[in-house]
């Protein structure tokens, strides 16, 4: 067993105060969440590297001689910058752009280096506790359906320091460095954006767990789970390169499912899906208010039902049947 990582179960004395289950789920959050926080710099580096790139993209806003651009509203130049922002940190190889668009740019805006920072604080929540034999520690004082929720908790809070911290920060700028902006209007664009972080957050949030709960180390939980979503995009974009209208399975691309939630969010009818294999070029639109739009909510909740399923079975499941689970809970209500 790990000695050190058994130290950071440090007992501290009965206060004869007892607690609800929400204060022990959060109490489990912010301790992992600061134990992971303190032993890796790494985390520290990719917090303060999207923060950096945050405010450096926005020096030309704030500092230099910055223009609206012909008949550009100040509150629309607002929501395009900050809805770009929020776009790339999903943005993937695969670009889903603005019909009204030109030239789009294939790259992967912060997406690599928020992916990277989420597995490194996540890879290792479950898949530690299971290679030193922790859980026995967990088990004494909660039930692992807590357990569960307290590590997702941590993830959840590492996920919105890295995205939604920044998108705040972003629009904070942006209502300083635009002139002109009315703030009323700006506030449902900042609600809007941060609701599309939550939900890329609680996604990926759900995706890493599932996979630090199928290994007991966390080096192949995070390798497995890096290769995991650069294969959904990378393999499906690939076979469906030469598809040159809209097709469900173009939606077995998580990130293009979220960037495309981006757009229907902000009020889009319509995007352009581009994609290049051997250097062709391929573009073809999706009628956002069709099958396309239409299909989005519904692919993000499977996903998500399956990984809080594969969660479920590895964590507690295993232990604890579901049809007893379900029974022990009613007769509980009932009585």
């Amino acid at each position: 067993m790990d000695k050190p990582y058994v130290r950071k179960f440090e007992l501290q004395p009965f206060k004869g105060t007892r607690r609800g289950i929400s204060w022990r789920i959060w109490t489990i959050s912010w301790f992992n969440f600061r134990y992971q926080w303190s032993r890796s710099r790494a985390l520290k580096v990719s917090v303060s590297l999207i923060l950096f790139i945050v405010l450096l993209s926005n020096m030309m806003i704030l500092f230099g001689p910055f223009s609206l651009g012909q008949g550009s509203a100040p509150n629309d130049v607002l929501e395009d910058h900050l809805w770009g922002t929020a776009r790339n940190f999903v943005r993937f190889q695969v670009l889903i752009a603005a019909s009204d668009e030109t030239d789009p740019v294939y790259d992967t805006g912060y997406s690599l280096l928020f992916l990277i920072g989420l597995i490194m604080m996540g890879a290792g929540l479950i898949s530690d506790d299971r290679k030193n034999l922790m859980d026995e520690i967990y088990d004494s004082k909660i039930s692992r359906r807590m357990y569960l929720l307290g590590k997702f908790g941590s993830l959840f809070l590492f996920g919105n320091l890295l995205l939604t911290i920044p998108a705040i920060i972003q629009w904070v700028l942006l209502i300083i460095g635009i002139a002109g902006v009315d703030i009323l209007q700006a506030v449902p664009v900042l609600i809007g954006v941060v609701f599309f972080t939550e939900i890329v957050v609680i996604i990926l949030t759900l995706v890493i767990l599932a996979f630090s709960s199928l290994f007991e180390n966390r080096f192949y939980a995070g390798i497995l789970v890096f290769g995991f979503f650069l294969a959904i995009t990378v393999v499906f974009s690939s076979s469906l390169g030469n598809t040159h209208s809209f097709t469900p399975l173009l939606y077995l691309d998580l990130f293009t499912v979220l960037t495309t939630l981006s757009f229907l969010l902000q009020g889009e009818s319509s995007v352009i899906y581009y994609n290049s294999i051997n250097d062709i070029p391929v573009q073809f639109p999706l009628d956002l208010t069709q099958e396309a739009g239409i299909l989005i909510v519904p692919f993000l909740v499977i996903f998500s039902i399956i990984n809080i399923f594969l969660c479920l079975y590895r964590v507690v499941w295993r232990y604890e049947s579901p049809i007893s689970y379900i029974w022990g809970f009613a007769r509980r209500r009932i009585s």
